[in-house]
């Protein structure tokens, strides 16, 4: 499977990610009126992250084996993850179209006094950027699958990648609770007056009706394929995002974190988790995913 995207398709795709997250942060209405950039911003929207949406995140992702290691975060909101991959020993570079979240995620470094563990922090394209060297870890959450030319980022990021190293990754997940409730209110809230990905794209990333971001939402298989085609082998795969909330009355008394919540994530769950390694030679003869059920 070979993606085909014009430039100016991908222009576009960066375009509407920047005038979106420069005005307002990805999880910023997370922050419950704190002041940007303050020690109780990142507090509350790393309290909500880790709490309560994406509790499983340092474990799934496994954090503590960063140390001493090298990495590339493509794509990094407000520095959340960044800061905790850094406490867990990791050298971090961080890339964003979005200059906001650069500034953000500085900020945040600079109040856990982690800047000596910052090697840069770059405002570009994956595609059209320089970068010194190769990377232990690439890590991308909730992020590939808003770049319109994500396969061509996979591509250059098989080139980054020292031979052990690895790609960590989430994106969107079609067999989930979030995206029928999401085909649910498009039908009974919006009378499919915009197209499925407009309406998604604004619930799911608060964008403006008729100005979404890129938003692809796909099957396993989907994926796997993607990240084959690109020349990576599938270490690792879970699946998560159920949240208490899903469940009425109930699901406040449920721990984020869970068996119950993981359970029900791991068949309904928002989130696809991979971790794959570049493509070497004797790894081909797994090249190819096997078939299995989302």
């Amino acid at each position: 499977m070979k993606e085909t995207v014009t430039p100016i398709a991908a222009q576009q795709s960066n375009d509407a990610a920047q005038q979106l997250w420069n005005s307002k942060a990805v999880g910023s209405d997370r922050a419950k009126g704190a002041e940007k950039g303050s020690e109780a911003y990142f507090d509350r929207i790393r309290s909500y992250r880790y709490g309560y949406e994406t509790p499983f995140i340092p474990t799934t992702f496994d954090f503590a084996s960063l140390s001493g290691k090298r990495v590339l975060e493509i794509g990094v909101g407000n520095g959340i993850d960044a800061v905790e991959m850094m406490k867990n020993g990791a050298t971090y570079t961080g890339l964003d179209v979005t200059e906001n979240h650069l500034s953000l995620t500085q900020r945040h470094a600079e109040l856990q006094n982690l800047s000596s563990k910052v090697e840069a922090l770059i405002h570009g394209d994956l595609l059209s950027t320089e970068l010194n060297g190769q990377f232990d870890v690439v890590y991308s959450f909730g992020v590939l699958h808003h770049i319109a030319h994500e396969q061509e980022y996979l591509r250059k990021i098989q080139t980054l990648l020292k031979p052990k190293g690895e790609l960590r990754i989430a994106v969107y997940s079609k067999y989930s609770f979030f995206n029928v409730y999401l085909l649910a209110t498009w039908v009974l809230r919006n009378r499919m007056k915009n197209s499925f990905d407009d309406w998604r794209s604004h619930v799911a990333e608060h964008s403006v009706l008729g100005s979404p971001v890129t938003i692809k939402i796909r099957s396993k298989s989907e994926v796997e394929l993607s990240l084959v085609t690109s020349g990576f082998v599938i270490d690792r795969y879970e699946k998560h995002g159920f949240v208490q909330n899903y469940l009425p009355i109930i699901g406040k008394h449920l721990a984020p974190n869970g068996m119950t919540l993981r359970a029900l994530g791991n068949v309904l769950g928002w989130y696809h988790c991979f971790i794959c390694s570049p493509l070497l030679l004797d790894h081909r003869h797994n090249s190819v995913p096997p078939e299995t059920p989302d």
